[in-house]
């Protein structure tokens, strides 16, 4: 009992250390920041011009930052835990919550990264809701369930629409908005076609079979321990970011084929979402939002569009407002959605003419709201 005891104490006194050490290394060691594209200062994600004047706007974040929590989930990796709140609702499963439209006649489904999902937006402000209501103008009743969320880059898109069809549930109609979390991938890795952080998740995997690779996983846990380690980031030349831009658009454009081999007879729509370096007309402080990002990763972001819009025009996204829409270099106002949702409802109303009748199933990777679709 004795030797635990001291056992136990060593330890306690090691970790006391660990934690000093890791502070005084985040106050010594500054972020390994690459160049910016321009020398402004990034706006204020609740003060931006995109959301001025917008009194809710504390209130969400708030929300925001107790609804992250996440659970595993196999092939896609995650899906948050769920969350009632009163601006963001997650249901059972992991899907927020579109608000609920009563007799549709349509079933469509969104699949796609955060700006799908609606961080910054209510709940009734979403793109998904905001599909909804540009449809209800032109009379078509259409629910629109969403699959998106945080993160998830393309191929994890198709894997969420995979999954669900193999729960036995199907849709009027599928809508992708993919693309900038497939550049954000590459740009960190420099290779195309990987979810985000896949080095992480590898250097944990890795861990439970090498005692130095345990280590440094957990080292990785600790972000000033993880500053002393870390190697210098690559700076890209024009002949590489355009190879790797060529190969994320080839990589994204797989995805979409697959989507639509896989969905047979049910109709598919996909953009390549617009981000605010990719934005012909910036508005007020959007363009400290460019000059404040890290210039790899501007220029590579458009670089991609560029080689999506080649490959297949009529899938990027173009729109200008007479007002700013981004509060971030990705994510959009709810003034925002309801543009970017009026970029695609021609499309999707025309599609959904001869669109087939949803089918409803219940399992853990489609949204507790199916359950009732017929």
């Amino acid at each position: 009992m004795k030797f635990l005891a001291q056992l136990w104490m060593s330890i306690g006194i090691a970790v006391v250390l660990l934690l000093i050490v890791e502070q005084l290394l985040r106050a010594a060691l500054p972020e390994n920041a690459r160049e910016t594209y321009g020398n402004a200062a990034m706006p204020n994600r609740s003060h931006a011009a995109a959301v001025a004047g917008v009194d809710w706007i504390d209130a969400y974040w708030r929300e925001h930052d107790a609804a992250r929590h996440t659970r595993w989930r196999p092939y896609v990796y995650w899906r948050r835990k769920p969350y009632d709140g009163e601006l963001i609702e997650v249901d059972a499963h992991g899907f927020r919550v579109t608000p609920a439209l009563d007799r549709a006649t349509h079933t469509i489904w969104l699949f796609g990264g955060s700006t799908a999902w609606g961080t910054g937006n209510r709940q009734n402000g979403t793109l998904a809701a905001a599909l909804q209501d540009a449809l209800m103008q032109r009379g078509l009743r259409s629910e629109v369930l969403n699959f998106a969320e945080s993160g998830y880059v393309s191929h994890q898109s198709l894997q969420a629409f995979q999954l669900a069809l193999r729960c036995g549930a199907s849709p009027s109609l599928s809508v992708f908005v993919d693309g900038a979390n497939d550049v954000f991938a590459a740009y960190q890795r420099g290779v195309a076609g990987i979810p985000q952080n896949e080095a992480t998740r590898e250097l944990e995997f890795l861990s439970s079979r090498q005692a130095p690779r345990l280590l440094a996983a957990i080292a990785a846990r600790f972000e000033g321990v993880a500053r002393l380690i870390q190697r210098s980031p690559t700076t890209l030349d024009d002949t590489s970011r355009q190879t790797l831009a060529h190969s994320i658009a080839q990589q994204y454009l797989a995805s979409v084929a697959q989507a639509r081999a896989i969905a047979g007879t049910i109709p598919t729509v996909h953009r390549w979402q617009p981000t605010v370096f990719d934005l012909s007309i910036a508005q007020a402080d959007e363009t400290a939002i460019v000059e404040a990002s890290e210039r790899d990763h501007v220029l590579l972001q458009r670089a991609a569009t560029k080689a999506v819009s080649r490959l297949a025009p009529d899938i990027a996204v173009s729109f200008v407002t007479s007002s700013a829409v981004f509060f971030d270099f990705v994510h959009l106002s709810e003034t925002g959605q309801q543009a970017l949702a009026a970029a695609m409802v021609d499309e999707i109303a025309l599609k959904l003419t001869n669109a087939p009748a949803a089918r409803g199933a219940q399992c853990e990777n489609v949204p507790t709201a199916l359950a009732g679709t017929q």
